[in-house]
């Protein structure tokens, strides 16, 4: 339970928590947080309670909540004999905010105020610029923002959404790969700046962040290493496509306290799974979160190691923590995949069986060519849902292909053709010891055919 006793004055809460003293007042006033002594001579005196408070009420607003809201949660919790602190079961330390961070909170003020009006201003013009290839607009945009806002307001809700949106925006077809690029480079690179003004670390414990083979989407990871930076955690960032025999070479030169791996698609889960048996079985806790993960608790209970959260604020958190007390290993799953001939097989074949696929009497339809992304995509998911030990994960996929085809224009009978002609190679390879192959893209077609419609 965090003390009452009054011990702080304005100028140490404004150092620990970001805030400015108008916002500090203005808060008190209108929302009955936080809740300050006063002094003989009149000047408040703030209790440590107070300050978790206020980083409280930061996290509530970060989570989209509008100050009188998250105000009105506490109060309410409070009044059914709830601790709110206890509620959301993290301690301050492991607040995503906060922690002693200089910066000035972000969504300071008024309830809809000019702080609100800055932040979605900045949402718009960042990727307004990197849309239009204007390096220097998307700087001018980000140094605005980063002067108003908090290095985790403005990672958040402006690189993180504004990349979030690209893709969505890539996927539906309505921006190129090189305005993707270009927006990915620029947040990166200031990614990177921000990296390098992080001191050393002061805090014991070593994490080691990287993403599988297969994986080559790594802002998120990038982040996390930011963010434990900044909270004086000695990290080493091995990035993206890591090979295991690679990870293998890192662990036999350090002995990392965690590691942390990050897979955004189904089709390096599965890699990521292999992965994280290697760690374990040398006795290194393991931490692993990402999109797909968020999407599907049966891939989540597969991978032997700690589950990060669904966001940015927990896997910080939760990555701090396991530093502390490691969580006990989940002995899931080495073992007895009783696929593990047909992917050594698989393997092995797969050039042969798409070559037999590109060969076909008539040539090459044309459309197949508007097909690269969705065949590389459905020969890794497949691979993936065998290293997982569940063929029917390929229907994660399936709205994913869909939205690509329809976006382009790709009939799906294109589609349903290729994927014809793969079964009929892989039988022709693989005999009846590829039934599982040949039955998982058939629901692929199935599915797909099923969401196409609903687009």
């Amino acid at each position: 339970m965090s003390t009452k006793i009054p011990s702080f004055n304005l100028q140490a809460v404004v150092r620990e928590t970001g805030i400015k003293p108008e916002t500090l007042r203005a808060w008190e006033r209108r929302h009955g947080l936080p809740r300050p002594e006063r002094s003989s001579g009149g000047q408040r005196i703030y209790s440590r309670r107070d300050i978790e408070a206020l980083h409280w009420l930061k996290l509530r607003r970060l989570e989209g909540l509008s100050i009188s809201n998250a105000a009105q949660r506490w109060h309410t919790l409070e009044s059914e004999g709830r601790d709110p602190l206890q509620e959301y079961a993290l301690a301050p330390e492991q607040y995503f905010s906060g922690y002693n961070w200089s910066e000035d909170a972000p969504f300071e003020g008024e309830e809809i105020s000019s702080d609100d009006d800055g932040i979605t201003v900045a949402c718009t013009e960042w990727p307004s610029a990197c849309k239009e290839f204007d390096e220097p607009g998307a700087q001018r945009a980000l140094a605005q923002a980063f002067a108003q806002f908090s290095v985790e307001a403005v990672c958040i809700h402006v690189l993180c959404k504004g990349l979030r949106e690209f893709g969505e925006e890539w996927h539906a077809g309505r921006v190129s790969t090189q305005q993707v690029s270009f927006a990915t480079s620029q947040a990166m690179q200031r990614i990177k700046a921000l990296l390098g003004t992080c001191p050393p670390p002061t805090r014991p414990g070593l994490v080691l962040l990287a993403c599988p083979q297969g994986e080559s989407h790594t802002f998120g990871l990038a982040l996390l290493h930011l963010v434990l930076k900044r909270k004086g955690v000695g990290t080493v960032f091995l990035g993206e496509n890591l090979l295991q025999s690679e990870l293998e070479t890192t662990l036999s030169r350090i002995r990392p306290d965690l590691v942390v791996l990050v897979s955004q698609q189904l089709r390096s889960a599965g890699n990521l799974l292999e992965m994280s048996e290697l760690i374990s079985r040398q006795d290194v806790p393991v931490a692993f979160g990402g999109r797909i993960f968020n999407l599907s608790e049966v891939i989540r209970c597969k991978v032997p190691g700690s589950f990060l959260g669904t966001d940015l604020q927990q896997a910080g958190g939760k990555a701090e923590s396991l530093l502390e007390t490691p969580d006990p290993q989940v002995s899931a799953a080495p073992s007895n995949n009783r696929f593990e001939d047909l992917i050594s097989r698989y393997r092995a074949s797969l050039f042969r069986i798409s070559s037999m696929v590109q060969s076909t009497e008539q040539g090459t339809p044309p459309g197949w060519a508007m097909l690269g992304r969705p065949s590389y995509s459905i020969n890794s998911t497949m691979m993936s849902a065998l290293q997982l030990g569940d063929p029917s994960l390929v229907s994660l996929e399936a709205e994913w292909i869909s939205t690509f085809l329809a976006s382009r224009k790709i009939p799906v009978s294109t589609l349903e053709e290729y994927l014809s002609l793969g079964i009929s190679a892989v039988q022709t390879v693989l005999g009846v010891e590829g039934g599982p192959i040949v039955s998982m893209l058939e629901t692929i077609g199935k599915d797909v055919r099923q969401c196409y419609g609903d687009n």
